[in-house]
């Protein structure tokens, strides 16, 4: 299964995306885009490959598996990029004009019922089309 992440808006304190799986569209918050900086920023545009991960602190969530420079990256509950420290937190919508999203524990319940433990991700930026 492939899921696709695709970032929109870029600020000095968050990164907003839209995950798209199967039929259904969720919204993640990252850190802002600081040149792959541990802990600090988001990670690079590729193509992941994630695994079923779970510890005390996120259980039942993935991590992203051989990010360039980097290590434990989790898919887990967040609704601020202050709730995240390089990893990807999803919610069910963005907050109206804010660079948070919503509903993170709904959202990441609904995501366990539709990922399997093993897929992949591919992480990329909206470009748009003009005439």
């Amino acid at each position: 299964m492939n899921c696709n992440l695709e970032r929109f808006a870029y600020g000095p304190d968050a990164t907003l995306g839209r995950l798209r799986v199967r039929d259904s569209v969720f919204y993640t918050v990252e850190r802002p885009w600081l040149g792959n900086r541990p802990f600090e920023s988001c990670i690079p545009e590729g193509v992941y490959s994630c695994a079923a991960y779970s510890s005390p602190k996120y259980p039942n969530v993935w991590e992203l598996v051989d990010v360039p420079g980097r290590s434990k990256i989790l898919i887990h509950t967040a609704n601020y990029a202050s709730d995240v420290r390089g990893c990807i937190g999803v919610g069910t919508a963005q907050a109206p004009g804010g660079w948070w999203v919503l509903q993170s524990r709904k959202a990441m319940q609904q995501l366990r019922d539709m990922l399997p433990p093993d897929f992949n991700l591919t992480i990329t930026h909206y470009v748009p089309e003009y005439p």
